[in-house]
């Protein structure tokens, strides 16, 4: 939950997994069956109580199977049959409903939400709410907040409410400058596509999506699953209670193996221009076109799926998690070819990753493919006046620091600070031996931030924005502390115990939240007397509103909508 509860958050950190090698395309029998034989053992080996899967090959299902239980107690198998959470995969449904309604006019994507959902009033400090548009929520790229951890229960609030808790937020970044994935920028998509169709979501994905496709067995939670539901199961292989969660239009979707393979070759099929009931083929292609206009972003997206592309094609890719299920699904148009994969089991992430890799890396793609490419360097000439880089920098887990020398620039990074020489107007690169020699630091404008960019060969991230470091005034010294949370309490294995708002040794203000299962520091950066936000600049988890008030028993903060008492 700390990091993306609803998501497998495909993220510039792919860069370090193992490749699973490339070879010649598994078209055939016998290597269909060689990754059925690894992913049964695979799932042997993990503790995964169930995982079922399919892989379509010339646009129909060559291959389905089950493997380990459905309900381990009762004996029963996993199935292709069998129905469990896809989390976020969900959200490629949502954006197809956005399209299908484009298509008939009752929607267009590049109005402003607060023309659906005049309601949509979450504060800001200085960003321009119009700006958070339906294309902007399909691309993550809104500025709404990853989540709000209030009443997430389905018997607490629906998918309707979330816009209400976001308004007691605030805008996590400037629109349109930063990829940040947000399950509640979905909830608020899949509530505007419910007004301009008249239909209640579900309804809607029922009779728009599932029917049409002869998806019978993909529902809601309160659906009847006549092929049958898996049971949950926790991290150490127990069975576990399931709830279910307000956020179904980012989350909500039940589904099986087959008919995720059925939406696959409809996707693809509409992709090739076959008549469909779903969706015009031009549409489909766009909503699997490279999106181009996020300048700070850490994958490669489409209108709805993250895509890895390279000389040889691309793929369109999502992932799901649950609280307790996990989902993939892995679309190669242009082959006709697709991978689908269910586990019923905390941690079934990873085989369901490494499943969907094996077939990606088999196609001519590698997991690389998803990482966007760098911006051109800073080509300013040598007679421009030398901006001024040096100061703080907010990110997501931590401050950098900047100061100016006579050489060029000395860069702290976490516990190491590199001495960087100007080589070319506004590009430094480190001199000193070791690993870090030829790294690349230089300077962008975006929006509203001086953001500072790390450059190692075809590698680059950005490192955060620059801050104001003003000295704490007393009414923020007064909040520093230990904050014990009261009122609402997340559902779930996965629990804050505390949180603390203290100094780093520079006087720079950070938050410090304790979970369960470790401890998470994040910057504050203060916007405004009463209110802070978390620093960094994406991919999940960062922009939160930090913000204080009093009650009768002391100060209180409200962080990701959940409450903490000062000690």
């Amino acid at each position: 939950m700390k990091a993306n509860r609803a998501a497998v958050l495909l993220a510039a950190f792919w860069l370090a997994l193992p490749s699973t090698g490339q070879g010649a395309e598994p078209r055939t029998p016998t290597d269909i069956a060689a990754l059925g034989q690894w992913l049964g053992q695979r799932q042997q080996d993990s503790g995964v109580v169930g995982v079922s899967a399919a892989l379509v090959v010339d646009g129909k299902v060559a291959w389905k199977q089950g493997f380990g239980y459905a309900d381990r107690n009762a004996g029963i198998a996993m199935t292709p049959a069998t129905q469990v959470g896809i989390g976020s995969v969900t959200k490629t449904f949502t954006a197809l409903a956005a399209m299908q309604l484009q298509e008939q006019g009752l929607v267009d994507i590049e109005q402003p939400l607060s023309r659906y959902l005049p309601e949509f009033r979450i504060r800001t400090h200085g960003e321009d709410r119009d700006q958070v548009t339906l294309r902007r929520l399909i691309t993550h790229s809104s500025g709404v907040p990853t989540d709000v951890f209030r009443d997430m229960q389905s018997d607490q609030a629906r998918y309707t409410d979330v816009v209400k808790l976001l308004n007691r937020t605030a805008l996590a970044h400037s629109p349109g400058t930063v990829g940040l994935y947000s399950n509640a920028g979905y909830n608020l998509l899949g509530h505007a596509l419910a007004e301009a169709s008249g239909l209640d979501y579900p309804d809607y994905l029922k009779q728009r999506i599932f029917a049409p496709l002869g998806m019978k067995n993909t529902g809601f939670a309160g659906d009847p699953h006549p092929a049958g539901r898996s049971k949950a199961y926790g991290p150490d292989g127990a069975e576990a209670a399931v709830f279910e969660l307000r956020d179904i239009a980012s989350g909500g979707i039940y589904s099986t193996a087959e008919d995720l393979a059925t939406y696959a070759v409809a996707l693809m099929d509409a992709y090739h221009g076959r008549p469909s009931a779903l969706v015009e083929g031009s549409t489909v292609r766009s909503m699997f076109a490279l999106q181009t206009d996020i300048p700070i972003d850490t994958n490669k997206k489409g209108l709805g799926w993250f895509l890895f592309q390279n000389d040889n094609g691309f793929a369109a890719y999502h992932a799901g998690s649950t609280f307790y299920s996990n989902a993939a699904v892995l679309l190669i148009p242009e082959q006709r070819t697709a991978a689908v994969i269910l586990a019923n089991t905390v941690g079934g992430d990873a085989i369901c990753e490494q499943f969907a890799f094996r077939w990606l890396e088999s196609h001519g793609l590698s997991v690389k493919d998803i990482v966007p490419e760098p911006a051109p360097l800073p080509t300013a000439s040598a007679a421009t006046p030398r901006p001024r880089h040096a100061g703080y920098y907010a990110q997501k887990n931590g401050y950098a620091k900047v100061e100016e020398t006579e050489a060029g620039l000395s860069i702290r990074r976490d516990a190491d600070t590199y001495q960087a020489t100007e080589i070319s107007p506004g590009v430094f690169a480190v001199q000193t031996a070791g690993e870090a020699r030829g790294d690349l630091y230089y300077f962008r404008d975006i929006g509203p931030y001086h953001v500072l960019f790390w450059r190692r060969g075809p590698r680059e991230r950005q490192l955060g924005y620059r801050i104001r470091a003003d000295a704490l005034d007393s009414a923020w010294k007064q909040r520093l502390g230990r904050y014990r949370p009261f009122g609402y309490a997340m559902p779930g294995f996965e629990k804050i115990a505390e949180a603390e708002v203290r100094l780093q040794d520079d006087g720079l203000p950070v938050l410090q939240v304790t979970y369960n299962t470790g401890t998470f520091t994040y910057p504050m950066v203060p916007v405004a007397a009463d209110e802070a936000r978390t620093g960094g600049l994406g991919p999940s988890m960062t922009g939160d509103a930090v913000s204080f008030g009093a009650d009768p028993q002391g100060e209180v903060m409200t962080y990701l909508g959940l409450t903490f008492r000062k000690e």
